[in-house]
């Protein structure tokens, strides 16, 4: 019964959480500022919540620990998708200045968000090295290192990896996705990625505490989740259509908003003093 509980708590978080980055990030044109205040009060939230419970061996300290970590990954998805931290090349791979590597473009395009996430686990594996209580800093490592797995696949080629998941201010980033072929990284990204997941179940059945069973179940079905969403860049499968909720709401709210500016009159500015007259 533990490590079903764990398991549902692991999808429905996944699930639930994916398709509140969606909204929040898609929500950064027009409420900024108010998304940027949410997420980083969760991620505040997230770094209490590891503080609070590097001590603790039991099933809440595990949960806690798990939900902590993922407010931190929250935290550097929104400011990814939201184009806050991503990197300092901003246009396709073919507009100018054209970079002689295709490697270095494509880097230069998320540089700066790729070096927050390593100094934040880098910085969590400096406080967390010798806690009694690692379920969030293996979280966030697996999340990480998944997520590097996924973005190599994308880069050197996955037929299906184009998603239209990505908010329009980061459309340039799909210039960079190879889809014309699958590589060979796939194959060693998903064999390595069944082994994680292989191991880590060992590590279920092994368990002598309910600390333990709660921390590996956790990990184990994050593991599976990210050996499926591999799996969906070489698949003819929508992913999107699991978040298609998120993706309503947000385009329902692009709606509302736009037809509320088109209703509204134009205020004239410094820029265009004139817009009253015209209108």
């Amino acid at each position: 019964m533990t490590v079903l509980a764990a398991v549902f708590t692991a999808i429905a978080a996944w699930w639930l959480a994916t398709g509140v980055v969606i909204v929040l990030a898609r929500q950064g044109d027009r409420r900024f500022g108010m998304v940027m205040a949410l997420v980083t009060l969760i991620a505040f939230a997230g770094l209490a919540g590891l503080a609070f419970t590097l001590d603790g061996k039991t099933t809440a300290s595990a949960y806690a620990a798990f939900f902590s970590a993922l407010a931190l990954w929250a935290w550097h998805e929104t400011t990814f998708l939201i184009g806050l931290v991503t990197g300092p090349r901003r246009i396709g791979i073919a507009d100018l200045p054209v970079e002689t590597s295709r490697f270095r473009a494509a880097f230069l395009t998320v540089r700066d968000h790729e070096l927050a996430l390593a100094a934040t686990a880098i910085a969590m594996l400096l406080f967390m090295h010798d806690a009694d209580n690692k379920t969030g800093l293996m979280t966030f490592l697996l999340l990480w290192v998944m997520r590097i797995s996924t973005k190599l696949n994308i880069f050197m080629g996955a037929q299906y990896a184009v998603s239209d998941m990505l908010p329009e201010r980061l459309a340039y980033l799909k210039s960079y996705f190879r889809t014309d072929r699958t590589s060979r990284w796939f194959y060693v990204s998903l064999t390595g990625s069944f082994l994680l997941f292989s191991y880590l179940v060992v590590l279920v059945s092994g368990s002598q505490t309910s600390h333990d069973t709660v921390k590996w179940s956790l990990l184990a079905t994050f593991a599976g989740l990210a050996l499926v969403e591999h799996l969906f860049l070489v698949l003819p499968v929508k992913d999107s259509a699991l978040w298609s909720w998120a993706m309503a709401r947000s385009e329902a709210k692009k709606d509302k908003d736009r037809d509320t500016a088109a209703l509204s009159p134009t205020k004239p500015t410094l820029e265009n003093p004139r817009a009253t007259a015209r209108a």
